[in-house]
């Protein structure tokens, strides 16, 4: 009796191989080919059942890691608020782990092709918007918590946060020894020192 497929776990699959691929290769250097090949497909005709064209995989795997990202972040963060929760949630999207630093290599060729992709920069826009909402959700809990202290202005925070970690993506692909994941970690941890100031100040 033939083994049955399940179409869910092999789209998973092919979209976590097409990540390696592009962290290895670079996005442009990415042939349905040589995915196919390293999913260990004789011929790239398999993908067609799941993915129509290149296109189609980019997006899918640039959407599942934003995905995935989100999913860490809610796991993280169950059962704490304020700064914790804050801490945790950067921790998901620095590229200071093995995981997270294969996601950081394919979410920078992400960002180059979506100078001229509205599709990819779309995905991209949704992420940094659900970040961003999260982000001021953790400050507000943070001033619920911290009486004695006053918040620096929150909204100008979040973005200053946003932008070092999505800088933190390119600085550490460029040099991995220097912007290591504990001067990472450290950068943010000093970030988030700042987030409240005593009202004596």
């Amino acid at each position: 009796m033939p083994r049955l497929v399940d179409h869910a776990e092999r789209r998973s699959s092919i979209i976590e191989t097409t990540w390696q691929v592009i962290a290895d290769r670079g996005i442009e250097n990415a042939s349905m080919r040589d995915i196919a090949r390293e999913c260990g497909y004789a011929a790239p005709g398999i993908l067609a059942h799941y993915f129509p064209n290149k296109t189609a995989l980019l997006l899918a795997s640039y959407e599942l890691i934003c995905q995935r990202t989100n999913e860490r972040i809610a796991e993280s963060t169950v059962g704490k608020r304020g700064l914790t929760a804050l801490r945790s949630l950067c921790m998901e999207i620095i590229p200071a782990e093995d995981l997270t630093t294969v996601e950081a290599k394919v979410a920078v060729s992400f960002w180059q092709r979506a100078q001229s992709d509205e599709a990819l920069r779309r995905v991209g826009r949704d992420a940094l918007s659900h970040w961003h909402a999260e982000i001021m959700g953790c400050l507000a809990e943070a001033q619920t918590d911290t009486p004695t202290g006053r918040p620096a202005d929150p909204d100008l925070f979040t973005d200053e946060l946003l932008n070092t970690m999505m800088g933190l993506h390119i600085t550490a692909m460029l040099d991995p020894y220097a912007m290591s994941g504990s001067r990472q970690r450290r950068l943010i941890e000093t970030m988030l020192r700042r987030v409240c100031v005593s009202d004596a100040s």
